[in-house]
């Protein structure tokens, strides 16, 4: 049966948010009609190739929201002169709580789709927020359900105190954190834990296929993929090569991505003199990056907790790189330890523990060839099992699938 159903996410389109391009691309493979609602408008100069493939910017709905809170002031305002009832509803802090101060109930409002929903789907718990306010005054209709993935269950709640979402966890909207570890930091945070149900990001594994285990190389070449920002620990991956420089073991990092710590990392690197071992790919697209999982011989994601507070879900790269045969060498961050198990489908070491990582990698290479071929055999498994879009995709879009 054809559902209609909207994706209503922070900012659309956007390299670093895979895992809702797949939802997405997977709901209009189902058959289902699919509407997009943004509140911001991403980068269209370097976009996914599914964006163009699905032609998903002809399905966005902009809210436009403004980052300068005058400018927000004045729209408020003329959304109150335009629909001055709807207006002061959506006012309502004592029943709405913080959220009501940015504005984005009243500014959402106004762009809402004049449409009956049977799906709708909120990325990000700020996102779910919005969405359960306009339902509750009847502007958004459809099942609701909300996804959790990292810094809406940290960083937003050291921004904006613990009772931020309590109307979110009193509505109907069913909480989907993406993995164990926050849904029982949503039970902390006082979310019923009948209306929560972990539901994981997922790669497409027909498309990560296997790659034969080869050699390790004369020249040690490990992968990072990920945006260039704290959280993903780059400076220690930085630190761990050049320990290994000092073991001995002649070392080429390879950084794919871009963000906004990429000149602070290359000064790090020219500092150190690792000029020659660790190179800046910056973006790259998805034919690229293959090629460069098909070169390495590890994968490597040293997650942290950032000084904000921010963390990682389960990240995506990390599947891709199981999946496709690679060893994978992170931390016991977040929900990292429900993909990989330590010792068994990749490595795990302390967060914020260069020495431990570089330690990790040598531990590797000292294995024999039959226990690589174990555990990069069983990452393959664990990633198929549990986290293969189209599996979950399915469950997604069927009803009571929570």
């Amino acid at each position: 049966m054809c559902k209609q159903v909207l994706f209503f996410v922070t900012e659309f389109p956007t390299l670093s948010e895979t895992f809702i391009l797949n939802q997405i691309t997977g709901a209009i493979d189902l058959g289902h009609e699919v509407t997009i609602l943004a509140l911001k408008r991403g980068n269209t100069t370097q976009m996914h190739a599914d964006v163009t493939a699905y032609q998903l910017l002809d399905k966005v709905v902009y809210v436009d929201l403004p980052d300068n809170k005058r400018k927000r002031v004045f729209q408020g305002i003329a959304c109150g002169i335009k629909a001055p009832i709807r207006t002061a509803k959506l006012l309502n802090k004592k029943k709405y709580g913080a959220i009501t101060n940015s504005l984005q109930p009243i500014l959402v409002a106004q762009k809402v789709p004049a449409h009956d929903f049977d799906l709708i789907i909120a990325h990000y718990g700020n996102v779910g927020l919005v969405a359960s306010i306009l339902q509750d005054q009847g502007i958004l209709s459809g099942k609701l359900v909300t996804f959790f993935h990292g810094y809406d269950v940290t960083r937003t709640i050291q921004q904006k105190g613990t009772t931020f979402y309590k109307f979110l966890f009193s509505s109907d909207t069913t909480l989907l954190p993406i993995s164990d570890f926050w849904a029982q930091r949503l039970i902390q945070l006082g979310a019923d834990k009948e209306k929560i149900s972990v539901h994981h990001m997922g790669i497409d594994t027909q498309a990560f296929q296997m790659q034969s285990l080869k050699a390790i190389q004369p020249t040690l070449q490990l992968l990072l993929v990920a945006r260039l920002t704290e959280k993903k620990g780059i400076s220690d991956a930085i630190h761990a090569v050049q320990m290994l420089q000092k073991h001995g073991i002649d070392t080429i990092l390879h950084i794919v991505g871009d963000g906004e710590d990429r000149a602070s990392l290359e000064e790090m690197v020219k500092q150190q003199g690792l000029q020659n071992q660790v190179q800046f790919h910056g973006f790259l697209d998805q034919a690229q990056v293959k090629e460069r999982f098909g070169a390495s011989d590890i994968f490597i994601l040293p997650s942290v907790v950032a000084q904000d507070g921010d963390m990682e879900g389960i990240p995506v790269s990390l599947m891709e790189a199981m999946a496709q045969g690679k060893p994978v060498i992170s931390t016991v961050h977040s929900g990292i330890p429900e993909l990989v198990t330590h010792g068994e489908s990749g490595f795990l070491v302390p967060e914020r523990d260069a020495e431990a990582l570089g330690r990790a990698i040598m531990d590797y290479l000292n294995l024999t060839e039959d226990q690589r071929a174990q555990i990069v055999t069983n990452a393959r498994q664990k990633v198929v099992a549990e986290f293969d879009i189209h599996h979950l995709n399915i469950a997604l879009m069927q009803d009571g699938a929570w």
